[in-house]
């Protein structure tokens, strides 16, 4: 995140530094893990990118920068489009501090309305990093600083129904840049300066422990510390639930295109969900997510209709259960309703989507 350089360089290291450990590991899938490993790093690099996607002097129309985001090809495409949010908002905070509307009154063809959910991540990618990386010290006042300036600028920039994907983005920023303290002391001025943010910000924390540095070195006693990482580091039982969605969200997205991974988490259930509805609810959202930027693209499809070895019945059964039967009622009944009444931004916070989704047609929310 820091270095564009230093991450390509650890993106051809950790795979293979990843395949030598489980390999020596019992119970360990050697080719799984490092495909895993890959995926990671490349999804980082699409997001980081060697140079920025905005030019210097901002001249080139936000739809064409988009347009050569989708021409990259559908999977990528996404994370492309959020790095480009998230150098609009380092772009415009370079010149301006206080900018306004940025993402409000930009303009899109109907074609690319997809876009709009990873633009917002990006920008709130962009506003917290500006601001974390000027830090002075760890302080409250300092923390508190971070907190307000990032949900003013997200609130000032976002468009109905998007603001809960950029203030997301605040909680990925903070742990991948600080720590587990600091983290609470954001969470603590978040609760009182504005607190429909704070489970926003919190399922953010728990997207970054899966692209966390020490989530990339496999567990010794679970293969993802990010599910260790998720029980230890949430502030209070009741987030729990919304971490474990954050360590969810990118590790399905991330890895559609081999669904040997999901297999794997499905496997060995009880190192990576054990009953949680909060892991399965960041499976789903990220599905909805995904299907918004790029509708047409079929593997959204291809990953709900996977058919693993028919002679292991148990992993069958849990992924008709868990993968193919959740999603195809996500996206044949929630998103549709969450598309409508503009609420797409709340698949970016641990709840009941199907709840939610009653509520909205009913008319009580």
């Amino acid at each position: 995140m820091r270095n564009r350089t230093v991450l390509k360089l650890f993106g051809l290291i950790a795979p293979i530094l990843t395949y030598l450990f489980a390999l020596l590991w019992p119970g360990r899938k050697a080719r799984v893990a490092a495909i895993e490993c890959r995926n990671k790093c490349q999804i980082m690099a699409l997001v980081q990118n060697l140079a920025s996607y905005i030019d210097p002097e901002g001249k080139t129309p936000l739809q064409t920068i988009v347009a050569q985001c989708y021409d990259l090809g559908d999977f990528p495409a996404l994370w492309a489009v959020e790095g480009v949010g998230k150098d609009l908002a380092e772009w415009h905070l370079a010149r301006n501090e206080n900018p306004a509307r940025v993402l409000i009154d930009a303009e899109l063809d109907e074609k690319y309305d997809g876009a709009w959910l990873m633009l917002h991540a990006g920008w709130g990618l962009g506003v917290a990093k500006f601001y974390m990386d000027r830090l002075k010290d760890d302080s409250e006042a300092s923390a508190a600083h971070v907190a307000r300036r990032t949900v003013d600028l997200c609130r000032a920039n976002s468009r109905q129904g998007y603001y809960g994907a950029a203030i997301e983005s605040l909680g990925l920023v903070t742990r991948f840049m600080k720590n587990a303290a600091f983290c609470k002391k954001i969470h603590k001025e978040l609760m009182a300066y504005d607190p429909d943010s704070v489970g926003f910000y919190w399922r953010g924390v728990g997207r970054c422990l899966y692209f966390h540095p020490l989530n990339f070195i496999p567990g010794i006693l679970r293969p993802c510390r990010a599910i260790g990482l998720a029980e230890k580091e949430a502030p209070g039982e009741e987030w729990k639930e919304t971490l474990l969605a954050g360590v969810a969200w990118p590790l399905t997205i991330v890895n559609m295109t081999h669904p040997e991974v999901m297999e794997y988490v499905l496997e060995n259930h009880d190192d990576y969900f054990s009953g949680s509805p909060g892991f399965f609810n960041g499976v789903v959202s990220t599905v909805v997510m995904r299907y918004d930027t790029t509708p047409n693209f079929p593997l959204v499809k291809q990953f709900m209709q996977h058919q693993p070895d028919p002679k292991n019945r148990t992993l069958a059964g849990l992924w008709n259960s868990k993968i193919k039967g959740s999603l195809e009622t996500a996206i044949q009944s929630i998103y549709p309703v969450l598309k409508k009444h503009h609420r797409l931004d709340e698949v970016f916070r641990y709840q009941s989507l199907p709840a939610l989704a009653a509520r909205l047609e009913s008319g009580r929310e």
